[in-house]
């Protein structure tokens, strides 16, 4: 049944950003169970198999990133026009945004199809670890569109204040993704073993279920948007102001993505074992971010729709209260799994070189977690606003000038090794969220109009 939207303008701050922080964390949980459903079933294949995923996702990342904006851009002008009472014009963009999706994923999918055995060598792959990530890439860039319509429609879902819509979406993409993975990597049935593209079929398949959950909803209005025919047509205003927003959200995405790309290379120049250790952490890492990751889309809807009613400093205030929730949230996951940390990598790969090459970067991950859930949530309010310009410079000056350079010279030049290319990683982390802190005090971004 059709659904209005849920309004964000009144109420207690604490109380509605909580309540669309929690649905929202879920998913996110569910989302990351993607990684964690890999790396436990790649643990069980032998060879590299781990790496050889990590390398291709991190690929896939790197190359769908001049579109990863898109659900930044639609989420914000969708929350502005509710905020304004504009539903017709809400639902309007959520079309112009799949659309948008369409025109970027075929030409992203294709340039991965023909140079992604390049780019693979670029990062450092090579022989049978080369072999099993491009045939993984090729995989998941044939289902390209499914997978990137799942994050980017449920994030201008979320819009509209119904975060447990894109709970259940996800909960189905979880459920197929780890039966299946299962019967390819062990063979049931009538399946045959099928090693590393157990994994991208999987995701692929898991990917297209879920989305056509997805659109059943927004074409039934379930969700306090919905998808008219009518608005297939093209509109260019509309599809601008996406983009508008979008594009400097998408240069702020595309920065860690190759900023991660590049990381691989230079943890890939330490051997195989700590590139498996890296990668396992990695997943973790990933996994417990996910309450900071699902309070910043909580504070990008409470942000939007408080300033589309004129009410800035309501939006100020679910921005705070995010800080507290994402950032306390951090601190208390990574702390208890830095109290059994071997445990926590071997459940993934228990063989011990692989663990002692992973529990140094666990312990850096405290730090990292911290810092990277205080960035999230100030990001998140700042797109909530249309300001996605200032996260996009900052991202790009803290991975590229300090991340980065920190990494190499400490991990390599200096002769430091793992523990250098961790420090260097931490530090970057560190500068991008207090450069980010500094900007939001301003305030300019009260004025930003969508």
């Amino acid at each position: 049944m059709a659904k209005s939207h849920r309004d964000l303008t009144t109420g207690p701050v604490w109380r509605l950003t909580a309540l669309l922080a929690l649905p929202s964390t879920l998913e996110n949980v569910m989302f990351a169970a993607s990684s964690i459903i890999n790396t436990y079933w790649m643990g069980r294949v032998p060879g590299m198999a781990i790496a050889a995923v990590t390398l291709g996702t991190t690929l896939r990342l790197a190359l769908i990133s001049p579109m990863m904006g898109l659900s930044a851009g639609g989420m914000a002008v969708v929350a502005r026009h509710l905020g304004a009472k504009e539903q017709a014009q809400a639902d309007k963009a959520v079309m112009q945004t799949l659309l948008l999706v369409v025109l970027f994923v075929v030409p992203l999918g294709l340039i991965g199809l023909a140079f992604g055995g390049v780019f693979l060598r670029w990062m450092g792959a090579s022989g049978a670890l080369h072999a099993d990530a491009l045939s993984y890439l090729r995989i998941i860039l044939s289902g390209l569109l499914f997978m990137e319509m799942l994050p980017t429609m449920s994030g201008v879902m979320r819009a509209a204040g119904h975060p447990e819509y894109t709970l259940r979406i996800n909960a189905v993409f979880v459920v197929v993704m780890t039966i299946l993975e299962a019967a390819l990597v062990l063979g049931w049935g009538p399946f045959a073993a099928m090693g590393v593209r157990a994994a991208g079929w999987a995701s692929v398949i898991a990917s297209a279920t879920a989305v056509a959950v997805q659109m059943t909803i927004l074409v039934r209005g379930g969700a306090g948007v919905k998808l008219h025919w009518h608005d297939m047509r093209p509109d260019r205003r509309t599809m601008w102001r996406v983009l508008r927003i979008a594009l400097p959200s998408t240069l702020q995405r595309f920065s860690p993505n190759m900023a991660n790309a590049v990381m691989l290379r230079i943890v890939g120049g330490l051997g195989p074992t700590v590139l498996t250790g890296y990668s396992v952490v990695q997943t973790i890492f990933g996994t417990l971010q996910a309450p900071s990751m699902g309070v910043s889309s909580a504070v990008t809807a409470m942000v939007g729709q408080n300033l589309g009613a004129k009410a800035p400093d309501r939006s100020e205030r679910s921005a705070r209260v995010g800080l507290l929730l994402g950032a306390g949230a951090a601190v208390v996951l990574m702390g208890t799994v830095n109290l059994v940390p071997a445990r926590a990598i071997g459940l993934f790969d228990s063989r011990p070189d692989i663990v002692a090459a992973g529990i140094p970067l666990l312990r850096m991950m405290l730090v990292v977690s911290t810092t990277y859930a205080w960035t999230m949530v100030m990001n998140g309010a700042l797109c909530g606003a249309g300001d996605t310009v200032t996260p996009m410079i900052i991202s790009l000056v803290s991975m590229w000038l300090v991340q980065i350079p920190a990494s190499w010279l400490l991990g390599h030049a200096t002769g430091l090794g793992p523990i250098g290319v961790w420090i260097g990683l931490a530090v970057g982390y560190t500068v991008n969220a207090f450069v980010v802190q500094l900007q939001f005090r301003r305030g300019r971004w009260k004025t930003i109009r969508v």
